[in-house]
C-alpha cells in the first residue's frame, strides 16, 4: 500500500531533470549548418547524468533517436539518405579518419552514437548501415571535463564534448559553439557538489575494504599461466550464419617465460562484412591462413597439459573447444579481478592500469594484440598481488 504522504518530486519536462537542478537556464541555441543525428541506446536514455539530451536541446539542427535497431526508422533512414548533407559517422577504431586533420568537404550529417562503449558497439553491430558510412574519430588535446563519470580511456569524452569538438572541426571553433558546454559544466558542478556533501557525511563511517586473495592458480602455478585471445569470423545475430562464429586469429603468451604463439586460420565460411572494421585485421591475412587441422596440431604442440589458459571471459576458449582444439584448464581473469577488487574491473586495459601494471608494446596486429598485451599485464598484476 502506497504511503499517502508521498509526493513525487517535480521534474522539468524540457531537460528531464528534477526541477531543483533544472539546467534550462544554461541551455543555448546554437545554429550549425551540420545536421546532427544522435542514436542513443535505451539504457543510456535513462541515465540522469547523460549529455545527449543537453546536446539535442542546445543545437537547433540536432535530433535524438532512442533504440537499438534503426533499419526501419523513417527519420533515421531519411537522414542517412540525404544527398545534400551526406552522412558521416563519429566512431573511433580501425579505418577511421581524424576529423580534425581530414574533415570532409561541404555540409554533412554528423551521426553520433550515445551510450557506454559496450552499448555503442552493440548499436554499431545491430545497424550494418552505419558500418557503410565514412568513419571519423577525434584526438582531443585535453582530458574530458566529465569528472563525474569514469571514461574507458584517456581519449574518451562525453557525447556533448565530442559533438563540440567535431563541429569545431567541421565548421570552425567559435565562442557560440563553446556555449553548448555551459549546461554540461553546470551538470558536472551540481553532481560534484552532491558527491562531496555525501562523502563528508559518510567519511567517518567508511571502512576501506582490503582486496580479496587472488586465485590459487596464480599464486601456486605461475609457470603454467598462459594468456590467450582470439578473433572470430562472426556474422550478426539473426542471420543464417549468426549462431556459428569461427576462430580465425588466435594468439597466446606464456606469461612467465614469454613463449608466444600466433595463428591465422583460413575461414571455413563466408566472411562477415564487418570483420576488418571490428578486428583491425586485413581479410587477406586470414584468407591466406593455415587450415584448421594444421592450427590444431601446432596449438597442441604449444599448449601443455599443466597449462592454465587465462582469458577475459571464456569466448575464445569456447571457440577452441567447440571445434575440437585442445583446451587446458581455464581461468577467467575478469572474474578474478572482480573478486580481487570487490568491484567491477572495467575493460581489460583499465584493469591493467588499476593494478599499476604497464602494458607492453603489442607483438600481434589488430585488436588481438592490444587485448593480449593487456591480458598479460593483468595476469602479472594479479600474480604480483598474490604474493
Amino acid at each position: 500500500m502506497l504511503d499517502s504522504s508521498f509526493v513525487p518530486r517535480s521534474m522539468c519536462g524540457r531537460c528531464e531533470r528534477p526541477s531543483v537542478v533544472c539546467l534550462c537556464a544554461h541551455l543555448p541555441s546554437v545554429r550549425t549548418r551540420t545536421r546532427v543525428v544522435i542514436l542513443q541506446h535505451p539504457r543510456e536514455s535513462s541515465v540522469p547524468i547523460g549529455t545527449a539530451r543537453l546536446a539535442e536541446l542546445g543545437l537547433s539542427n540536432a535530433e535524438r533517436h532512442v533504440g537499438v535497431e534503426f533499419g526501419n526508422h523513417a527519420r533515421v533512414r531519411a537522414a542517412l539518405a540525404d544527398p545534400s548533407a551526406p552522412p558521416i559517422l563519429l566512431y573511433p577504431g580501425p579505418g577511421s579518419r581524424d576529423l580534425s586533420s581530414e574533415p570532409p568537404e561541404g555540409p554533412v550529417t554528423l551521426v553520433a552514437i550515445d551510450g557506454t562503449w559496450w552499448q555503442a558497439q552493440k548499436l554499431f553491430k545491430k545497424n550494418p548501415e552505419l558500418a557503410a558510412l565514412p568513419r571519423y574519430s577525434l584526438n582531443p588535446e585535453t582530458p574530458s571535463r566529465y569528472r563525474i563519470r569514469r571514461e574507458p580511456a584517456a581519449h574518451c569524452m562525453s557525447t556533448i564534448e565530442a559533438l563540440v569538438l567535431a563541429l569545431a572541426a567541421l565548421e570552425g571553433d567559435s565562442p557560440e559553439l563553446r556555449t553548448l558546454l555551459a549546461p554540461f559544466d553546470a551538470l558536472v558542478e551540481q553532481q560534484l557538489g552532491f558527491r562531496n556533501h555525501a562523502e563528508s557525511r559518510s567519511r567517518h563511517q567508511a571502512r576501506p575494504r582490503s582486496p580479496r586473495p587472488t586465485p590459487a592458480l596464480l599464486r601456486e602455478r605461475p609457470a603454467d599461466i598462459v594468456v590467450g585471445y582470439g578473433e572470430a569470423n562472426a556474422w550478426p545475430r539473426g542471420t543464417p550464419l549468426g549462431p556459428h562464429p569461427e576462430l580465425v586469429h588466435f594468439a597466446a603468451e606464456r606469461v612467465q617465460s614469454g613463449e608466444r604463439f600466433e595463428a591465422f586460420i583460413a575461414p571455413r565460411r563466408p566472411f562477415a562484412p564487418t570483420f576488418t572494421v571490428h578486428t583491425g585485421i586485413a581479410r587477406e591475412l586470414v584468407e591466406q591462413g593455415e587450415s584448421w587441422p594444421a592450427f590444431c596440431a601446432r596449438w597442441a604442440e604449444f599448449v601443455r597439459s599443466s597449462d592454465v589458459l587465462c582469458s577475459w571471459g571464456h569466448y575464445a576458449a569456447e571457440l577452441l573447444r567447440s571445434e575440437g582444439a585442445a583446451v587446458p584448464e581455464r581461468l577467467d581473469l575478469r572474474l578474478a579481478a572482480l573478486s580481487y577488487f570487490r568491484d567491477r574491473p572495467g575493460t581489460v586495459e583499465a584493469c591493467a592500469e588499476r593494478l599499476g601494471e604497464p602494458i607492453a608494446p603489442t607483438w600481434v596486429i589488430g585488436r588481438t594484440g592490444v587485448r593480449l598485451s593487456a591480458l598479460a599485464s593483468v595476469a602479472r598484476g594479479l600474480m604480483g598481488a598474490a604474493g
